[in-house]
């Protein structure tokens, strides 16, 4: 039986400065109602009958919706209203938690109150009022009176002086540093030595490390032998950065590089996500879904700390004795929690959650280790937070400060040694889908120039589906831009949607690793993968879908699903292959994880054999099928990035377009795209938006 179906009890629990009248469907904080919907009230209830236990995501939604399908945005916006009701910030989470990849529970013991005191409740939370009688006071009672008056006022005055919050900062100016109209990686950091800046820039498969002065002006490459290097961390003396080669949600290895020359040296076999240098030179690392200590070579790593998920953007405070860390899922890679714990890995917990359609990531700790700066993405923006770190006397616990509301969005934040100032990356994020004329020999506007990304084609050309750039709701209109019709809406992001051969549905993914399939006519999504899934992509007859299934924290493999039977079954010798796209009725291609090659499966052998090897990592970058089934296109990576392609036929391999001078959007991964029409020609989206380091100054109350 559902809440919503069941008899309503007369129960009475508090929790917390709540109190909650099961049969009334009354919420309380001082004797003062709270409103609530009825489905936010229930969601209440579930919640407080399970007293601090987790309940899953699942199981709220068959108590809550027993006999309707909903998307799961239904009740991420519901427990959004009862945290707001709650009174609980968006970054602070004091009553209802969230527990990464599982559900929701209740932070307060739940107390059900005896049928003799429910009478009484509404007295319990009152104020009360004490009327005392007039007496003759004598005078040494009076004495005694005023000084006790006294006290008590110069005691409430401590109080209140020792338990105020402190005065929030002000951004009062902001300053561009660079114009070099470059692309700038915000899935990387931003590192300071006072002097100078170090960031990177480029694309996948051809970023560099550069640098420039705090007070802005040229930018100017750090020279390296190697290419794909992107920043982790700095040293405290400011000799050398912490490098990762490559990217993605895979580790791969890291690098120390010398400053000023960027000679290169090999830490270790240390293969990381993320990585931060300890005050003493020290270095830490996340490796998959555990975080590791090294010494300053990179030798005897120990590891600190497991989670469930894939750890990213560790960083140690100033004094060497506390450290964050991201926690993102695992696929597809977005990231959920920002988490807190001792230098030796103890006391762990969660100190920012995420929140309906934000994303918290990527904290950096201020130079004093008061507090740490964090982005946080919602509707569509990022925008930058402070958290402090320590709790005042009397004080409860702290609350993030929100700094910047658009109309930028800010990533990759990080604190002046002054703390005057905020050095972050500012994105004015805007698309343009086009296409590669190959008898012009350029590229020109698709789709009328909307600002979209990931187009895909139904078989007969008539239909174009896509997500709209930089929020990733669903669309689909005509190719020339001609009835549009929206399919999903925000707090959703959507990736790599496919449509079907038919023509009428579109199978997507969205941030949480589900997949759906909705009619090209809008109406009702339909889930039907749940978690640790994406990029699913429709077999030629439209009965299968292929698509990548986390394992872990850093491995995946290809699995089918039957859409007849709703079977699922794992595509032999697949593991740690991604991107699977159907290219016939018993072939399909995947590319390895380091991108170096593509590879093809043919279903009746039940055998992969490489369709495309590269020598180097970045050889592959994206790939698509042609709508007509006879090429695969993909993109390589490297200094003269190309659009290539392959004749399934024969497997003759020829270039199509050079990709050096444009400048192609990012998806909500941190990925480009390449999408095929029709007529055979690739499709990008060019980024039009603006990519700098801004110095945002600071004003402290």
């Amino acid at each position: 039986m559902s809440a919503s179906q069941s008899p309503k009890l007369k129960e009475v629990y508090e929790f917390g400065p709540f109190c909650v009248d099961s049969e009334k469907e009354i919420l309380q904080r001082d004797g003062k109602s709270i409103p609530l919907q009825p489905k936010t009230f229930q969601i209440l209830l579930v919640l407080i009958r399970h007293d601090q236990e987790v309940v899953t995501k699942d199981d709220l939604m068959k108590a809550v919706w027993p006999d309707t399908f909903v998307e799961e945005a239904n009740l991420s916006r519901n427990i959004f209203m009862l945290r707001k009701a709650l009174g609980e910030s968006p970054q602070d989470h004091q009553y209802i938690l969230t527990v990464p990849g599982r559900g929701y529970r209740l932070a307060e013991s739940v107390h059900l109150l005896p049928e003799q005191e429910v009478s009484i409740v509404a007295a319990h939370h009152s104020k009360v009022q004490i009327q005392v009688k007039e007496s003759k006071p004598w005078g040494w009672i009076a004495v005694c009176a005023i000084v006790a008056v006294g006290v008590l006022a110069f005691t409430a005055a401590l109080v209140f002086w020792w338990s105020r919050p402190p005065g929030a900062p002000v951004v009062e100016a902001v300053t561009q540093l660079t114009d070099d109209g470059e692309p700038k990686s915000s899935f990387t950091k931003i590192v300071t030595d006072g002097v100078r800046l170090y960031f990177t820039e480029g694309a996948r498969g051809s970023f560099k490390i550069v640098q420039v002065a705090v007070t802005g002006g040229s930018v100017a490459a750090v020279p390296t032998s190697l290419t794909d290097l992107r920043v982790m961390g700095l040293a405290a003396e400011g000799s050398a950065l912490l490098a990762i080669e490559g990217v993605g949600p895979y580790p791969n290895p890291l690098w120390q590089v010398a400053l000023p020359t960027g000679e290169l040296r090999r830490l270790g076999t240390i293969d990381a996500q993320g990585a931060s240098f300890f005050p003493d030179g020290r270095i830490l690392f996340g490796r998959e879904s555990d975080l590791y200590l090294a010494e300053k070579d990179g030798s005897n790593p120990r590891k600190l700390v497991s989670v469930e998920s894939l750890i990213r953007q560790p960083s140690v405070s100033p004094d060497g004795q506390r450290l964050v860390f991201t926690v993102w899922s695992r696929a597809p890679a977005s990231p959920e929690a920002i988490f807190e714990s001792l230098a030796d890995g103890s006391r762990l917990h969660a100190i920012v959650n995420s929140t309906e359609g934000g994303q918290p990531c990527c904290a950096e700790w201020s130079l004093d280790g008061r507090y740490i700066l964090f982005q946080n993405r919602h509707e569509g923006r990022r925008d930058l937070w402070l958290l402090p770190m320590k709790a005042g006397f009397l004080q409860g616990p702290p609350q993030a400060i929100q700094l910047t509301n658009g109309p930028l969005s800010y990533t990759a934040p990080v604190m002046s040694r002054d703390g005057k100032q905020i050095f972050a990356l500012g994105l004015k994020e805007r698309g343009e889908v086009v296409r590669f004329d190959t008898k012009a020999n350029e590229f020109v506007p698709f789709l009328s120039g909307i600002s979209a990304f990931n187009p895909t084609f139904s078989r007969d050309g008539n239909w174009v589906a896509y997500t709209s750039y930089p929020d990733h709701s669903l669309w689909r209109s005509r190719p020339d831009g001609s009835d549009r019709l929206q399919l999903t809406y925000p707090p959703m992001q959507v990736y790599y949607p496919f449509i079907s051969p038919d023509g009428k549905r579109v199978a997507y993914g969205n941030r949480k690793g589900e997949i759906y399939m909705i009619s090209m006519d809008g109406g009702q999504p339909q889930r039907i993968a749940e978690k640790d899934a994406s990029a699913a992509n429709f077999s030629p007859d439209g009965n299968l879908l292929v698509f990548m299934n986390a394992r872990d924290a850093t491995h995946s493999e290809l699995q089918f699903l039957d859409l007849r039977t709703g079977k699922r079954s794992v595509v032999a010798d697949s593991q740690d292959l991604g991107g699977g796209q159907w290219v016939s009725a018993n072939t399909l291609v995947g590319g390895s994880r380091d991108s170096a090659k593509l590879e093809i499966f043919d279903v009746r052998t039940q055998k992969w054999s490489d369709l495309v090897s590269g020598k180097v990592p970045g050889s592959v970058v994206n790939w698509a099928h042609s709508p007509d089934y006879q090429y695969v296109y993909y993109t390589t990576g490297g200094v003269e990035p190309k659009a290539m392609r392959i004749r399934l036929a024969d497997h003759k391999v020829e270039a199509v377009a050079s990709l050096k001078d444009l400048r192609r959007a990012l998806g909500p991964d941190g990925n480009t795209q390449i999408s095929v029409a029709p007529d055979g020609s690739p499709i990008f989206t060019r980024d039009i938006g603006t990519q700098e380091v801004y110095a945002l100054s600071v004003k402290w109350h």
